[in-house]
């Protein structure tokens, strides 16, 4: 009998999400506006997707996938990310730190897959809904998050670190399919 569980289907997202999250300085970017402004990195990373294959996002898709990001961050991902965090400062007996490093690996890893299916999930509703084409640029992907964060004064100096990544990273990747 197997143990396996589903396989995952596949995303042009994530390739992209895995690819750009590797570039310099993307972590840092990322992980600020995560951290010091709120934002759902996954949401970050679909506003460059969605610029890097050539789409505008209409401000009611925006909505859309904003509520369904800030209901899965505050369900799933803020507790579980809180859980790893705080056994940083749990310092166990010696004997013990492998068996409390190990389960927070196992954390990051379901952290990870969980991160995953959220954006299995926007994806699939960008793909449903549709969107504008536009020319890629680092302003479509500025548009793009500023409609899904309209209430937030982001830093220019971390929009510009990704919005340069953006361009970089190449355009004309058809919607659905892995960029180059």
């Amino acid at each position: 009998m197997s143990t396996a569980g589903p396989t995952w289907p596949p995303s042009a997202f994530w390739d992209f999400s895995l690819d750009f999250y590797r570039r310099p300085e993307i972590e840092a970017a990322c992980l600020a506006l995560q951290d010091a402004h709120g934002l759902d990195v996954n949401l970050v990373m679909l506003a460059a997707w969605a610029a890097h294959t050539e789409r505008r996002l209409a401000p009611s898709l925006a909505g859309r996938l904003r509520a369904l990001g800030d209901a899965y961050q505050a369900d799933v991902m803020q507790p579980l990310r809180q859980a790893r965090r705080a056994l940083k400062s749990h310092a166990p007996e010696s004997a013990l730190a492998p068996l409390l490093a190990d389960r927070r690996r196992a954390l990051l890893g379901l952290e990870l897959d969980l991160e995953r299916l959220e954006q299995l999930r926007l994806e699939m509703l960008l793909d449903e809904a549709g969107s504008v084409r536009a020319s890629p640029a680092a302003e479509l992907f500025v548009a793009n998050l500023e409609l899904l964060y309209p209430d937030r004064a982001l830093p220019e100096s971390v929009l510009a670190v990704l919005a340069s990544a953006v361009v970089e990273s190449g355009a004309g990747a058809a919607p659905g399919r892995p960029p180059p």
